[in-house]
């Protein structure tokens, strides 16, 4: 079953009221996560926290500089997409299989009778790519800069995501430190009175 993948409305086509509930939702999103981040932060400051807050500080970093990056790739991925260098330098030793291997990865899949098909497929030897000329390839295809967005939201998504657990799993361990503290001092005290 062969599924057909239309591309759907440009940004000219779609209505204003679409685009303008998009770009609300974004931005109120955006807010309370940053209205959200600063009252946690002004908590921790509020409580002497100072390790905490300076965690805090270096999410916020990792935060402004992904955004950075998806920015950049956002509006340079045509550009960045339309470099072309020599086909000769895109050879089998740079891929992360061999052709041979995925030949072979190929002919296992077909023999399984599987649906599953790689769609990046390492490209023939003599194919004149749009806008580069003949024996030259782009650089970086628009189809790998959108893989290689992709993969740094998840990354970034996932080392922020972690680094939010570490804090406040050591939240958790001082406050299990503190009871511990407490009850500590209340024996010292109980002790010093006996005596």
């Amino acid at each position: 079953m062969v599924e057909i993948i239309r591309e759907g409305r440009s940004l000219e086509e779609t209505p204003t009221w679409s685009v303008a509930t998009v770009t609300t939702v974004m931005v109120f999103v955006c807010l309370s996560v940053e209205r959200s981040i600063y009252r946690f932060g002004k908590w921790l400051k509020k409580t002497k926290r100072k390790a905490l807050s300076a965690s805090l500080e270096k999410i916020k970093e990792e935060l402004m500089l992904l955004g950075l990056i998806s920015l950049l790739l956002g509006q340079w991925s045509r550009w960045i997409s339309q470099i072309c260098v020599n086909s000769s330098l895109f050879n089998s030793r740079f891929f992360i299989c061999s052709e041979e291997d995925y030949g072979m990865m190929k002919r296992m899949l077909s023999t399984e009778g599987s649906n599953f098909s790689n769609e990046t497929d390492i490209p023939p030897k003599g194919i004149n790519y749009v806008g580069c000329g003949e024996g030259r390839e782009p650089f970086v295809s628009a189809e790998g800069l959108e893989q290689l967005h992709r993969f740094l939201f998840v990354l970034g998504f996932t080392h922020v995501l972690y680094s939010c657990l570490t804090v406040f799993l050591s939240m958790s361990k001082i406050y299990s430190w503190r009871k511990w503290e407490t009850q500590a001092i209340f024996v010292a005290d109980v002790n010093s009175q006996g005596e």
